[in-house]
């Protein structure tokens, strides 16, 4: 389970090192295989999934019907931008060029766990994401049924 938001350098190759909080993990669940694309749902961030929990993703996607232009979309984003990404003895990863792009990274970068994955942001794009983000109000009245059904 990955949780919590680690502020991070990128290196001058576009590495990135995983923090030592999550490597054995890494290492024992998936040797260290990861697989690194784009978030298609409209924020400029990456998604970094375990290899095993990637799969689970990839089949879903793949299984979506074809002829369905919002299906297809997230198909070639989502599978046609992913990389596979290992890490090296040091725990760090390289993070593809066009994908650095796409999320504007630069040097300074926020590693965020979401359960089963990580996302990978600009540290000044998550900053200003989060002080929206503590502005908005919940929209009760537009609640999916999971959120309703959700108790903590």
């Amino acid at each position: 389970m990955f949780r919590g938001a680690n502020a991070l350098n990128l290196d001058t190759k576009g590495r990135l090192a995983i923090p030592v909080s999550y490597r054995n993990e890494l290492a024992d669940r998936c040797a260290g295989k990861l697989v690194v694309t784009v978030n298609n749902t409209h924020e400029n961030c990456l998604w970094l999934y375990p290899f095993d929990a990637w799969e689970v993703v990839e089949e879903k996607v793949v299984n979506l019907p074809s002829f369905d232009p919002n299906h297809q979309k997230l198909k070639r984003f989502l599978i046609g931008y992913a990389s596979d990404v290992e890490m090296d003895k040091s725990g760090r990863i390289l993070l593809p060029g066009p994908l650095r792009d796409f999320a504007m990274l630069n040097k300074s970068v926020y590693l965020v766990g979401q359960g089963n994955k990580f996302e990978i942001w600009n540290d000044e794009l998550w900053s200003t994401k989060c002080s929206q983000w503590m502005q908005e109000d919940i929209d009760t009245d537009n609640m999916s049924v999971e959120m309703e059904q959700l108790s903590l």
